[in-house]
C-alpha cells in the first residue's frame, strides 16, 4: 500500500528505468488501442468511477511519447492533452497507485499548471494500467477540484476496475475483426496471410498483396474531429469489401493503413484490382459540417517471385512501393519491380519516443514516431506550428540523430525525409 501524498511505495523506488520506455511503447502498440473510437465498455467504467467517488472527473488514459490520450472520459470534453506535467505521467512509472489528497499542499504538485489553474486539480487517485508483461500503458483515475480523503475500500475498487480495463484491452488485441471497419484485425491478417503464403510457396501459385494508406487522413481528424475520421474509415472499408472475392483477405493493419491479399491472382490482375480500388475511393464524397470532402489513397503492390516466399518480405516490398506512391504525389499505384522502387524507402509502423531538436539544440519538442525507415519518418505531436522545416530527430531507443526536412505537415503530423 502506498503512502498517501507520497510518490513511492514504502521501501521501493517508484520510477522505472528509462530504458524501459521503448518496451512500454512497444507493449502499447501491440494493443492497437491508440486513436480508436469510444467504446461502451470503457465508458461504463468511467461513469462508475465518477459516481462511486462523487468526483468531478474520471478517465481512462493511454500515454504515448508526447500526449495523454483518453480512451474514455467523464466530466470533461477533450480527447488528449500534452503528456508534460500530467499526473498520469507520474502514475505510469509507479509500482502501485498514486494518490494525492491535496495537490496544492504537495511539494511535487503544488506548482503544477494543472493545480494552479482556476478550478485546478486538488485530489487525484490513479492506478497504472499494467499489461500481462508488466508495462504500464495508461491509467484509470479519479480527479476532483476539492481536497479529499479516500474512504475505506475506495482504492481497492479502483484497482479492481483497472484490472477489468486491462483485461478488456488485451481481449480486444486478440480479436479477429476490427470493431470499427469490420475488416480483419492485424493479428488475423498475419495468421491467415502466413497460411496463404506457405501454400502459395509450396504450390508455386501467384499471391500479390496490396497495401494502401489514406492520404492526409490526419487532416480530417484535426479539422472535423475523430467521428468524421471514423466515418471515412467505415465507408472506405465497405467500399473495398464490395470489390473483394470470398477468397480475398482484407484487413486494417492500423490507423488508416489497410492490406489486401489476392490468392491465385497474377501480378497484372493485382494491379487492376488496386486501380479499381483507387478509383472507388477517390470517387467518394463526405459531407462534414456542410463542407464536401473527398479522400484519396496511395497504393503499393508486391507479388511472389523466385526470390521471396514469405509474408514479411512481401509486405516490406509492398510498403516500399506504397511510400514511392506517396513520394511521387499520392493517389496513385506503384508496383514492386516497376521503376526505381527500393526497399530502402520502406517504412515500418512503430511507436517510439522521439525529440525534435532545433536552434542548435536550444529548443526541443516531444514527438511520437509512428513510421520509420532508412530514408524518413512519420511523426505525431500536439501541434506542428512551431516546428521549422529543417531540424534534427533524436530517437534515444535507436541511438538515432538525423537531420530532417519536412515533406508534408498537418496540424499534428509531420512527414520527414532524412538529409
Amino acid at each position: 500500500m502506498i503512502m498517501i501524498n507520497n510518490l513511492t511505495r514504502k521501501g521501493e523506488g517508484g520510477n522505472r528505468e528509462a530504458g524501459d520506455e521503448a518496451n512500454r511503447l512497444e507493449a502499447l502498440e501491440s494493443l492497437g488501442i491508440l486513436d480508436t473510437p469510444r467504446e461502451p465498455a470503457y465508458d461504463r467504467i468511467v461513469r462508475l468511477v465518477r459516481a462511486s467517488f462523487d468526483c468531478d472527473m474520471a478517465l481512462i488514459s493511454v500515454l504515448d511519447a508526447h500526449r495523454q490520450w483518453y480512451k474514455a472520459i467523464e466530466g470533461a470534453d477533450m480527447d488528449e492533452v500534452p503528456v508534460q506535467d500530467t499526473f498520469c505521467r507520474r502514475t505510469i512509472n509507479m509500482e502501485g497507485p498514486l494518490v494525492v489528497e491535496d495537490a496544492a499542499q504537495h511539494p511535487n504538485f503544488k506548482n503544477n499548471p494543472y493545480v494552479t489553474a482556476e478550478n485546478g486539480v486538488r485530489f487525484y487517485a490513479g492506478i497504472p494500467l499494467k499489461t500481462k508483461n508488466g508495462f504500464s500503458v495508461g491509467t484509470l483515475c479519479a480527479v476532483d477540484s476539492e481536497p479529499r480523503v479516500l474512504r475505506e475500500g475506495d482504492l481497492q475498487l479502483l484497482e479492481d476496475l483497472a484490472t477489468i480495463v486491462v483485461e478488456q484491452m488485451e481481449l480486444r488485441e486478440q480479436a479477429m475483426t476490427d470493431d470499427l471497419t469490420g475488416a480483419l484485425s492485424r493479428r488475423a491478417f498475419r495468421s491467415e496471410g502466413s497460411r496463404l503464403a506457405a501454400l502459395a510457396s509450396r504450390h508455386r501459385h501467384p499471391l500479390p498483396v496490396i497495401c494502401f494508406d489514406l492520404d492526409h487522413f490526419k487532416a480530417i481528424n484535426d479539422t472535423f474531429g475523430h467521428s468524421a475520421g471514423d466515418e471515412v474509415l467505415r465507408t472506405i472499408s465497405q467500399t473495398v469489401q464490395k470489390r473483394m472475392r470470398r477468397s480475398d483477405v482484407f484487413a486494417r493493419l492500423g490507423g488508416e493503413e489497410f492490406a489486401v491479399l489476392l490468392p491465385e491472382t497474377e501480378r497484372r490482375g493485382g494491379v487492376e484490382v488496386a486501380e479499381a480500388l483507387r478509383r472507388d475511393i477517390s470517387a467518394l464524397r463526405f459531407d462534414f459540417g456542410g463542407k464536401s470532402v473527398n479522400v484519396t489513397a496511395s497504393f503499393g503492390l508486391a507479388s511472389f517471385d523466385g526470390q521471396i516466399n514469405d509474408l514479411d518480405t512481401l509486405l516490406q516490398r509492398a510498403d516500399a512501393a506504397l511510400y514511392q506512391s506517396k513520394k511521387d504525389g499520392r493517389n496513385r499505384i506503384t508496383a514492386w519491380g516497376d521503376g526505381d522502387v527500393s526497399v530502402k524507402i520502406a517504412r515500418r509502423r512503430v511507436l517510439k519516443g522521439g525529440k525534435i531538436s532545433f536552434r542548435n539544440g536550444g529548443s526541443t519538442i516531444d514527438c511520437t514516431v509512428r513510421t520509420l525507415g532508412q530514408q524518413g519518418a512519420g511523426l505525431d505531436m500536439i501541434a506542428t506550428t512551431d516546428v521549422p522545416n529543417e531540424f534534427r530527430l533524436l530517437i534515444k531507443a535507436d541511438g538515432l540523430d538525423a537531420k530532417c526536412e519536412v515533406t508534408s505537415r498537418t496540424r499534428t503530423h509531420l512527414e520527414v525525409e532524412f538529409v
